[in-house]
């Protein structure tokens, strides 16, 4: 929780955006970068992560490998799980909520009640304090596209990945998939390394026709590096080298790709980085909300103890699919409940299609505005052929699953917002 100021400050900055749709341009936050002294311009080794899909699970790859390897490290990620402080990480540590008042008086100074949205501020704010606060990397996660977001105003970032892209955000950046693959890649700089993620066939080519012009070195995952589980461990393997690794502690095997991108990132760069270590990076990474198995918390309280409970915060189909697999492989003869919303924005049908024979019933739980009603959520289920029910909060639904089935898997899934406040639960 924040103290009082700063939880004002934040509602203050979230009523930035202009009613009605954003323009994806640069034009606010490079004027704002100006007259705060280009502080973008002046970071060392800015790392990039593009995509649609994990990219926050790479970002943490590449940061606990680094810092295994005794680099400084800061991160800038959005959205967050728990507490705005997520989105800005000096090496380690969040921004803290006296830090956080002290950029916002440095950037009101500079912007002086100009057109801003709520985004670019943040990223303004990111970027001025790691200009202050240094570190040897610089991880930057691209918000929402590519050629339009805030990431594109570095202009020599010494990396760039793209992690498999899908269907999302369609009202900015789609409607086809040719027009989301355009705008993502549009953010790819020259003279960079690229390293891009295992995508779909149809996807690759599509990127491959964006950047054919590009003069950047390019590996691709599949093509000039492979991953692969072998014997309950990770094998990572590139023209030069052998890697024989931990699997990750995340769970999901879409993890093993996640990773293997984040090593061939940092080997592309031609650092120093000691195998051990990147054996311990691997293993030490963890990330918030994304398949996450809760052992212990209040939440726990409302269910037995042989119930596994699992949050998962993905909400586009690609995703959901991981999480279907990851179920499927789980399940054995255990019964599967969901607790579930999801924004409006997002495609309900195309999520869920992958659990129609895998969930035994959804519960559909009342959340803020911009979710789905209730009753809209249930009608849209229940054509998937997915016995579903209301709930009127997450406590009481995991207690209603729980008494139906003292032994089952329940998830609770559809958005970060939703795992958010379970997780504020569970403290």
């Amino acid at each position: 929780m924040h103290n009082n100021k700063t939880q004002f400050i934040l509602n203050q900055l979230y009523r930035l955006n202009p009613p009605g749709r954003i323009e994806l341009t640069l034009d606010r936050i490079k004027r704002l970068l100006k007259d705060l002294g280009n502080p973008e311009k002046k970071l060392k080794n800015v790392i990039i992560v593009g995509g649609t899909n994990g990219k926050g699970s790479t970002i943490e790859f590449l940061r606990s490998i680094l810092s295994e390897n005794n680099y400084s490290v800061n991160v800038y990620t959005s959205p967050h799980v728990l507490s705005f402080n997520e989105r800005i990480n000096f090496n380690g540590k969040y921004i803290t909520d006296k830090q956080f008042e002290e950029y916002v008086i440095k950037i009101d100074k500079a912007n002086s009640g100009k057109d801003i949205t709520f985004y670019e501020y943040i990223s303004s704010m990111a970027f001025l304090a790691f200009y202050e606060n240094p570190a040897d990397f610089n991880l930057i996660e691209v918000g929402l596209g590519g050629v339009g977001d805030c990431a594109a105003v570095f202009e020599k970032p010494v990396g760039q990945i793209l992690t498999p892209i899908s269907l999302d955000h369609l009202e900015y950046l789609g409607p086809t998939i040719e027009d989301i693959v355009k705008n993502k890649t549009g953010i790819i700089k020259e003279n960079t390394n690229l390293v891009i993620s295992r995508q779909k066939r149809s996807i690759q080519k599509i990127i491959d026709k964006e950047i054919a012009k590009k003069k950047t070195k390019k590996y691709i995952l599949g093509e000039d590096f492979q991953v692969a589980k072998e014997n309950n461990r990770m094998i990572f393997q590139d023209q030069n080298s052998l890697y024989d690794i931990d699997l990750p502690k995340m769970n999901g095997d879409f993890q093993l790709d996640n990773a293997s991108t984040a090593i061939k990132m940092l080997k592309s760069l031609n650092i120093k980085l000691d195998n051990e270590s990147i054996n311990k990076g691997i293993i030490n990474a963890s990330i918030t909300g994304r398949i996450q198995i809760i052992h212990k918390g209040n939440l726990r309280n409302n269910i037995h103890d042989e119930n596994m409970l699992i949050l998962d915060g993905s909400h586009n189909e690609d995703a959901g699919k991981e999480l279907s697999s990851f179920l499927e492989k789980l399940k054995g003869k255990k019964n599967i409940y969901m607790i579930f919303n999801m924004l409006k924005s997002k495609n309900i049908e195309n999520y869920l299609k992958y659990f129609s024979t895998l969930i035994n019933e959804i519960k559909v739980i009342k959340c803020d505005d911009g979710f789905y009603e209730v009753k809209d959520a249930m009608s849209k289920i229940s054509k998937l052929g997915i016995h579903v029910n209301p709930s009127k909060n997450v406590s009481s639904a995991l207690s209603q699953f729980a008494i139906q089935d003292p032994e089952a898997i329940i998830v609770i899934s559809g958005s970060f917002r939703i795992i958010g406040k379970a997780l504020e639960l569970n403290k």
